[in-house]
């Protein structure tokens, strides 16, 4: 407040401070200036008015003590904000960054771990944090138990899968010590088939030989005591032509079986390449057979052109129309015990390739077993002997070794046709044929 003016109604003007009058006087008329007044009208006893009382304000007073004020209210606010700021975060502190750290430090060791063991923590309070907590130890002992499970679980699988892996070496080599007998068993009986048709011939020989010399012996002793006659001359002579005609054709029949048997063993005993006609192979190989077939009632017949060269490995197709003929024999004619033929047709499909089909008349296949007859090991006469890799073997040798095809069709009672196409040229084989 900077004055108080009392104005009344018979000229009387008061002020406060009463001097100097000029300052006063000043003093008011900058509150008035400044609009900070408040004038109150002077009553007597209610009725009679007396005067006014006029009461100025200093605007710069009220806005000290406003900023003062302000000053006042703005460093308790800093205060109490400062304290409330320690508080929270000496609470956030205890209550919430130490156990996120705790459980981050648990996680990071649950990750690293191998086995999730000292993973879990501990928190005693029960709120939101521990329920966190809790949840956390929870799905810790789960993941642990799970994790020796699984680990079980893969010592387990690499245990079964070393002996599955072992097992199937031990049956690889199996399988491949049995392919080997089957083709040893294979050129085995041809051999014993070979000697037993060359007995015949070989029986012939010795005995017209035996013949010539016992007749030659007989002229001989005759000439020797001078009663040697004409005819008995000229009945040498005709022995002695017969007895040669004998032994010369005979001899050539022995010769030819060798021929053709030695062939076929040397190239199914060997992985050697050559060149050669398969019109005469398919024969030579074919002989070598006629003495499996000499007492059945199946005849084979050979529809060959004459004029295909194939650079290949004739060893490995001796296998495989060795494997074919023999089988359309035993299943499809029941050892030779039905009649029928067995057909071998050969022609060029095209200029690299040719086409050969091995079929019989015979009892055919029944169509669940179509689709398995070149698995491994499967047999229709496992008690009898069957090894069951005989048209496994012709079908790894034809798609490796061959460089070819394989197709089989059959309906039960109208035979079977296996259907051969290979390249002309077999392509270049570094390893022996995988026979799995």
């Amino acid at each position: 407040m900077i004055a108080i003016n009392v104005k009344g109604e018979s000229g009387l003007n008061l002020a406060a401070p009463a001097t100097p009058t000029a300052i006063c006087a000043t003093c008011c008329q900058r509150a008035a200036q400044g609009r900070r007044h408040l004038s109150i009208p002077i009553i007597y006893q209610g009725k009679e008015h007396l005067g006014t009382a006029t009461v100025y304000l200093s605007h710069d007073a009220l806005r000290a003590r406003e900023d003062q004020h302000l000053i006042t209210i703005f460093a308790q606010i800093i205060l109490l904000d400062g304290l409330i700021f320690f508080i929270m975060s000496f609470n956030l502190q205890r209550f919430i960054f130490q156990p996120l750290s705790k459980l981050q430090l648990a996680l990071n060791t649950a990750i690293r771990a191998p086995d999730a063991s000292g993973a879990q923590i501990t928190h005693l309070a029960d709120d939101e944090i521990g329920g966190i907590v809790n949840g956390f130890n929870r799905i810790v002992a789960r993941t642990a138990a799970d994790l020796v499970k699984r680990t079980a679980a893969e010592a387990v699988a690499r245990e079964e899968k070393e002996k599955a892996q072992q097992a199937y070496s031990q049956l690889m080599a199996t399988q491949e010590t049995l392919v080997e007998a089957e083709k040893m068993a294979s050129l085995g009986s041809l051999v014993a088939g070979v000697a037993h048709e060359i007995n015949t011939p070989v029986g012939i020989t010795l005995t017209a030989a035996s013949h010539l010399g016992t007749a030659t012996s007989h002229i001989t002793g005759k000439l020797d005591s001078g009663n040697i006659k004409k005819s008995d001359f000229q009945s040498y002579l005709e022995t002695a032509q017969e007895c040669c005609e004998l032994i010369l054709a005979n001899s050539e029949r022995a010769a030819n079986l060798i021929h053709s048997f030695k062939q076929v063993a040397v190239d199914q005993t060997s992985e050697a390449r050559r060149s050669f006609h398969l019109h005469d192979y398919l024969n030579e190989v074919i002989t070598s057979l006629k003495p499996r077939f000499k007492h059945t009632k199946v005849a084979i017949d050979i529809q060959c052109e004459e004029d295909i060269l194939l650079d290949s490995y004739p060893g490995a197709l001796a296998q495989v129309l060795t494997n074919l003929v023999v089988n359309a024999l035993i299943h499809g004619y029941e050892s030779g015990e039905i009649a029928g033929t067995i057909v071998i047709e050969a022609h060029r499909s095209d200029a690299q390739h040719v086409s050969m089909t091995i079929s019989d008349s015979g009892k055919g296949i029944s169509p669940e077993n179509l689709g398995r007859v070149f698995e491994p090991f499967f047999t229709t006469r496992r008690g009898s002997g069957g090894s069951g890799l005989g048209l496994n073997i012709v079908y790894n040798i034809v798609r490796q070794r061959l460089g070819g095809n394989i197709e089989v069709h059959s309906e039960v009672g109208q035979g079977t046709r296996f259907t051969l196409d290979m390249p002309c040229i077999a392509p270049t084989v570094q390893h022996k044929e995988n026979v799995a």
